[in-house]
Parts: C-alpha cells; sequence; structure tokens
C-alpha cells in the first residue's frame, strides 16, 4: 500500500470489461452507479472505523473528508481527507481545565490519543491546561500547551496526529480498504445485474 493512500482492488471490474466485451457502454453506466455507492459507504466507514481506535469524534473526522464522485466521463472516484494535526482539545484529556490552585510542584496532564488508559505527558517544559481566550462558546475554550523557552511566555498548544494519519494508520486503513472493496464487489454485480435484464427487456420488446 502506497504511504498515504488507500487503494481498492479492481480486479472484478477488469474482468467484466473482457466477460461484457461488446457491452462497454453498459458496463460503464454500471460501473459509475457502483462506485458512486461505493464512495458514499467509504465515507460512512471512515467516521466509524476511525473513533474505534482513535479517542476522537466522528464528526471531527468526518469535517476532514471530500467525496470525489465519478462522472460519466469519468470515472475516477474516491474519498479525501485534508487537514492538519490536532491540537489535544480534541481528545478526552485530564484536568479540562486549569486547577482553581496554582501548584508549585505542577500537577500530570494525561491524555487519551488512542483508545485505552490515558497517557501522561511528559514534555519538557511540563504540559499544562490554559485558557485560550476564545469569546464565544461554541469555540475551545480550554487547550493543552507548552512554554516555547524558560520565561512564563510564549507558549503554543500541543499537537498530535492528523485525521489523514490516522486514516492511512496500517490496522485502521485495512479495515477501511475491505468495506471499500466488498462495497465495490457488492453494488458492481447489483448494477450489472440490473443493466442486463433491462437489455434483456428491451430485446424481448423487439
Amino acid at each position: 500500500m502506497e504511504k498515504g493512500l488507500i487503494n481498492a482492488d479492481t480486479k472484478q471490474l477488469d474482468r467484466l470489461v473482457v466477460e461484457l466485451k461488446g457491452f462497454e457502454e453498459e458496463v460503464g453506466e454500471a460501473t459509475y452507479h457502483a462506485l458512486r455507492r461505493t464512495v458514499d459507504h467509504v465515507a460512512t466507514q471512515v467516521t466509524r472505523v476511525v473513533p474505534r481506535s482513535y479517542s476522537i469524534k466522528a464528526k471531527d473526522v468526518r469535517g476532514t473528508l471530500r467525496k470525489i464522485k465519478p462522472s460519466r466521463t469519468n470515472l475516477r472516484a474516491g474519498v479525501e481527507s485534508k487537514g492538519r494535526t490536532l491540537t489535544l482539545a480534541h481528545f478526552p484529556h485530564s484536568p479540562m481545565k486549569p486547577p482553581m490552585r496554582r501548584r508549585r510542584k505542577g500537577y500530570d496532564v494525561r491524555v487519551s490519543i488512542k483508545k485505552g488508559p490515558r497517557m501522561v505527558l511528559s514534555t519538557t517544559p511540563r504540559a499544562f491546561v490554559a485558557s485560550t481566550g476564545a469569546k464565544s462558546e461554541d469555540k475551545v475554550q480550554h487547550n493543552v500547551f507548552r512554554r516555547v523557552g524558560k520565561p512564563r511566555l510564549p507558549i503554543v498548544a500541543i499537537r498530535t496526529l492528523s485525521v489523514p494519519q490516522m486514516i492511512t494508520n496500517d490496522g485502521v486503513a485495512g479495515q477501511i480498504q475491505d468495506a471499500a472493496i466488498t462495497k465495490l464487489e457488492e453494488r458492481l454485480e447489483h448494477e450489472v445485474v440490473r443493466v442486463m435484464l433491462n437489455i434483456g427487456k428491451n430485446v424481448r420488446r423487439g
């Protein structure tokens, strides 16, 4: 598998082209419909599979996706994910807000990026939770930061994986690839049968 890409095997499509020689137009039409359904299915599966392995919300995954739908003249199809590395505000972490009392020795920040026990951040300087300064309630109010140097300022939000990196992780990518292949084969069979039945009806009608 090429890094960053998840490909679906199209051997069945190649066989159809050979076996239904003389019906290229009909095979193209069937492929067009099959690919459209497969693209929708794969996008849905991505939003389901990724949160099973990573502690991220489906809406955060969905927001990075773009469907590449085929046309009858261009059968290129796919699902593309674009997004920068995420801050820890997108993942379960504790504490969620800065402690009410300042602690001289600091405090541990625990975060769950992959499903499982939360890990303790051991960044240097130490990670801490602080206000983002956002005024609107629909914005991120608090995040996990680290200091750039020894002075109190500046600080930067700690970033981790991007959604595209999660999708192309071997364990996740394999599940998505299997879902894509299974759906494409299922829809191709359905659409080819439908097309051939229509041809049979038209022949009987004369």
